[in-house]
């Protein structure tokens, strides 16, 4: 008996041994592939230490994987037949088909916003930067600019019943900071002030990336009072000393942010404000930073030494803002016929051509940080954002009338449609967000087929970072996910927005270029009373751009009712046909479907000088 209960002893032991022994393998391996994650997608070891402190080792599991080219999916065989339905003409399935993708993507936004809804401090209706972080708190560069105005801009498109509580929180935000936005933390509610360039950077990413988009897509609200009295106080407070006057900030990314900013303030209002100091920016760099440091622009610039901080020039992400601000700049010069377009083209042109020629790739796309001494790249990640830098040429060339960079910026364009389940930054979304985010902008100007099909089977590897609980990636970049599937979802409908909106009911819509007609497919699961709302030019209702450019944070304008000009409204079911106004399309076109049924419609521009009887309301529909 003594005998066999040692043997039991022994056994139970060796058995808790090599349990622990697993158990401890296990640990330390999940920790090597966690580690191994976190380099792969870009993060220094200090960044690394502190996301798995934030977020944890089993979340960052889920970074790993980015879907092979060679997958099978049923949401690649919705594609499949699309582009098979637009080779034979089949426009009226074509539209059926984006009505399925706008859907998922408009579904997969909601998903995250409700899911960030669950995680709002109870006392201010603030989000956190981090959704599980042990101590909870929102910045400004971060939360505000990419994750608070999206999940606010989900709202005002997807779930009105509850946009006034976000709004509530955008007045908290404003009284608890003032004027100028803080980092706060939550429980207790506490407001950090930090030293003034980390406030002064915070400020311009949340007016920028933020606020901007907001007002980019849907005009006037308390988002752009908010978005004015930021940008009034960086002016008021401006303390860098230049030979141009006193600037916000010797940072390239805030001088960018702001140029794009001040340029669009400008052309609404027509504050003297805002213009002034876009000039001084303007000319600190074009005159001064720019020739003095081999026409690229560094990450800092010291002014009282004329030289940069370090001789380093950043193009990834927002490093490359200052390209699309000056081009932004010019294109309001050279529009309005100022005299200062005449002495920014030269160096401006000079500073484009330059970044044509210094760290790309073979096939055009730019590598991610560049020596400012030797032109030579030092980090050869390639960049997510190239479309940033693209929008910049595209702008200038509209400002001169000309098409001289298109041939470069179709290269790349193709360049990148070339790349399939490319890690753009690594495991995270984020960087098939941006990239995803820069071809939609250039889509709207350059039609190249294989970059529309790049977009559709691209964003699937997106969609695929999201999990069951509407979260991405619980963290603030859960926002740039809202963005992109949001203007992907716009895409898919050519503008057109069904109010209210629900889960079950189905937009998609194709343009026929040739026929210049507008395919629209409706469909719901349930009865569904409601309109559909077409885009307008918003360049000028917005803004009062007399040309319509490509903008950063902007929602491309696809098919667009213009003033002036009647619209006929096909009812393929019924065959009917309707004349409407472009304020009647814009308001909404009225609609009503019964349980499981379908609508298709057809629009083309009538006569400019209709005068004709414009009905408000489209005759009710048959289902099929």
């Amino acid at each position: 008996m003594k005998f066999k209960k040692k043997i039991l002893v022994t056994t139970i032991m060796c058995f808790v041994i090599f349990c622990v022994g697993l158990f401890t393998m296990h640990t330390v391996t999940f920790k090597m592939v966690t580690k191994t994650i976190l380099r792969k997608a870009g993060a220094t070891p200090l960044g690394q230490k502190i996301m798995r402190e934030i977020v944890g080792d089993q979340f960052i599991r889920n970074y790993e994987l980015i879907l092979p080219e060679d997958r099978v999916s049923a949401r690649r065989h919705i594609v499949a037949s699309l582009y098979r339905s637009i080779k034979r003409d089949e426009l009226e399935h074509a539209a059926f088909l984006n009505s399925i993708l706008a859907q998922e993507a408009f579904q997969r936004a909601y998903r995250t916003l409700k899911a960030w809804e669950k995680v709002r401090d109870a006392e201010t209706g603030l989000v956190p930067k981090y959704s599980n972080a042990k101590k909870r708190y929102w910045n400004t560069k971060d939360t505000a600019a990419d994750l608070f105005s999206f999940l606010l801009l989900a709202s005002l498109r997807l779930d009105t019943d509850n946009t006034e509580e976000w709004l509530d929180a955008l007045a908290k935000e404003r009284e608890l900071c003032g004027v100028m936005p803080y980092t706060i933390h939550f429980k207790p509610t506490r407001v950090v002030k930090e030293d003034l360039p980390i406030v002064i950077f915070g400020a311009s990413e949340y007016a920028k990336d933020g606020l901007l988009a907001i007002s980019e897509c849907i005009g006037s609200g308390p988002w752009f009072t908010r978005l004015e009295e930021i940008i009034g106080a960086l002016i008021d407070g401006a303390s860098v000393q230049t030979p141009e006057g006193a600037l916000c900030s010797s940072n390239c990314e805030v001088n960018g942010e702001m140029l794009q900013v001040l340029s669009r303030l400008y052309w609404v209002t027509q504050k003297d404000k805002y213009l002034e100091m876009a000039e001084r920016i303007a000319q600190a760099y074009l005159f001064e930073i720019l020739p003095h440091n081999n026409y690229l622009p560094p990450e800092d610039w010291e002014f009282s030494r004329k030289q940069p901080v370090v001789p380093l020039c950043t193009l990834r992400d927002h490093g490359s803002e200052i390209i699309a601000g000056l081009s932004e700049l010019y294109f309001l010069e050279k529009i309005q016929k100022r005299p200062q377009a005449v002495r920014y083209r030269k160096p401006l042109k000079k500073f484009l051509d330059h970044i044509l020629t210094i760290g790309r790739t073979e096939d055009g796309l730019w590598y991610s940080k560049i020596n400012t001494n030797t032109g030579k790249p030092i980090d050869k990640v390639i960049i997510d954002t190239w479309g940033y830098i693209l929008n910049a040429y595209q702008i200038f060339d509209i400002a001169e009338g000309t098409h001289r960079y298109e041939a470069e910026i179709r290269r790349t364009m193709k360049a990148v449609a070339s790349r399939k389940s490319f890690l753009w930054e690594g495991y995270f979304q984020d960087g098939y967000a941006d990239t995803i985010e820069s071809m939609l902008y250039l889509l709207a100007w350059f039609d190249m087929p294989e970059c529309h099909r790049w977009v559709d089977d691209e964003i699937e590897i997106m969609f695929n970072k999201q999990h069951p609980s509407g979260f991405v990636e619980e963290m603030y970049l859960d926002g740039n996910f809202i963005r992109t599937a949001l203007l992907y979802a716009t895409y898919k409908t050519q503008g057109i927005v069904a109010a209210p909106w629900r889960e079950d009911v189905c937009v998609g819509a194709i343009y026929d270029k040739n026929n210049e007609e507008l395919y629209i497919h409706v469909s719901t699961d349930n009865k569904w009373k409601g309109i559909l709302k077409f885009d307008v030019p918003r360049h000028r209702t917005i803004w009062r751009l007399p040309v319509n450019y490509p903008r950063l944070n902007a929602t491309p304008e696809w098919f667009v009712v213009e003033p002036r000009k009647s619209y006929t409204v096909v009812n393929s079911n019924t065959g009917e046909q309707l004349h409407y106004s472009v304020q009647a399309l814009a308001a909404g076109l009225p609609i009503e479907l019964s349980k499981d049924s379908s609508l298709y419609l057809k629009v083309r521009r009538g006569s400019p000088s209709y005068t004709g009887n414009i009905p408000n309301a489209v005759t009710r529909t048959q289902t099929h």
